[in-house]
């Protein structure tokens, strides 16, 4: 039986050295055992992975994809936080995709695509902050 388990992330990117220049501006800090073709990102008890497209694309048998029908997600500590890692993205050279805006089920949200086209959200969602350790553990009740 399979566990609920997400180990790792890949994202097919078009440059890398792009694509590291935009993480490393959002702060996150590529692996040393990432190698020209593929980079890793410790994430918590996950690897976001960004790996050449056209790699990605020989090595799943698939078309070349387009980005979407899926969003990554950070769940930020505050409002506050979630316009400064909005900030942060499109300084670092993303695209906005919806500003930060109150949403009817009492959450804070925004979305934008990184340069590769992937969408990302940055919310706060009252009921669904990290714990002290940046880990989002789903409570048993709303």
């Amino acid at each position: 039986m399979m566990q609920n388990r997400i180990h790792l992330i890949t994202l097919g990117v078009k440059d890398m050295a792009v694509s590291r220049a935009y993480y490393a501006a959002m702060g996150w800090e590529m692996s040393p055992i990432s190698m020209d073709e593929v980079t890793f990102y410790q994430a918590g008890g996950q690897v976001l992975g960004l790996y050449l497209q056209n790699a990605l694309t020989h090595d799943t048998g698939l078309g070349l994809p387009t980005p979407g029908g899926i969003t990554l997600a950070v769940n930020a500590h505050s409002r506050d936080e979630v316009e400064v890692l909005f900030q942060q993205a499109l300084a670092a050279g993303a695209t906005a995709l919806q500003t930060p805006r109150d949403t009817p089920w009492g959450g804070f949200v925004g979305y934008i695509q990184d340069p590769d086209g992937h969408p990302w959200e940055f919310s706060y969602v009252p009921q669904l902050v990290p714990n002290e350790n940046g880990d989002l553990i789903l409570p048993d009740t709303l």
